[in-house]
C-alpha cells in the first residue's frame, strides 16, 4: 500500500473526511482539513509522514512528498 492509500485508509478509519487537494509543490492527492488544535490527532491516526498548509482558520494535512 502506498502512502496515499495508507493515509486515506487510516484517516477514514479514524473518522475524518478525506478529500482531494491540490497544494503547494505540485501536490495532488488525499488530504484532511482540520482546525489548528486538531492536527496532532491526525498525526496520531497514521504512520505516514505528513505536511501541512495553513489556510487562514484551519490546516490542510496531507502525506509528505518524498
Amino acid at each position: 500500500m502506498n502512502n496515499h492509500d495508507r493515509f486515506r485508509h487510516d484517516l477514514e478509519a479514524a473518522g475524518y473526511e478525506v478529500t482531494e487537494y491540490r497544494g503547494r509543490n505540485f501536490y495532488d492527492g488525499p488530504a484532511v482539513r482540520v482546525g489548528k488544535d486538531e492536527w496532532q490527532d491526525v498525526v496520531r491516526a497514521t504512520t505516514v509522514p505528513l505536511q501541512t498548509d495553513e489556510l487562514g482558520l484551519g490546516w490542510v494535512v496531507y502525506p509528505a512528498s518524498r
